[in-house]
């Protein structure tokens, strides 16, 4: 069944034309998911999603997100915030975190000008 994604370029650029490719065609993105966003339940098989890519300084994870909440992009973030995430939603129920898991390791690289980040909460 054909997914409603949304890679940007920015997101192409990072992933690669193969990996892009297989998410549009289905082959890697799921049909199900938890907008990145709001949280609510998303189907790339009738929402029309975006793909955002949260990159670290090796890590890189790939998250959905319903189009009309955020567009598709790439969001750099501190290596420590991603893997604090990754662990936390490689959780396994009763407390025992399961293995690491990122989308993507990336060799280092710096950043290009530009680049958004995301805001750091003061709380």
């Amino acid at each position: 069944m054909p997914r409603l994604i949304d890679v940007s370029d920015e997101v192409r650029a990072e992933i690669g034309d193969d990996e892009a490719d297989r998410l549009l065609t289905g082959g890697t993105a799921p049909d199900r998911y938890d907008c990145t966003s709001c949280r609510a339940p998303g189907d790339a098989t009738m929402d029309p999603t975006a793909t955002v890519l949260f990159v670290g300084e090796e890590t890189a994870v790939l998250a959905f997100a319903h189009s009309r909440c955020i567009p598709s992009q790439v969001v750099p973030v501190a290596e420590e915030q991603l893997l604090g995430a990754v662990r936390s939603i490689n959780q396994a129920p009763g407390g025992t975190p399961e293995p690491l898991q990122p989308m993507y390791r990336r060799p280092h690289r710096p950043r290009a000008p530009g680049r958004r980040s995301l805001p750091q909460c003061s709380a």
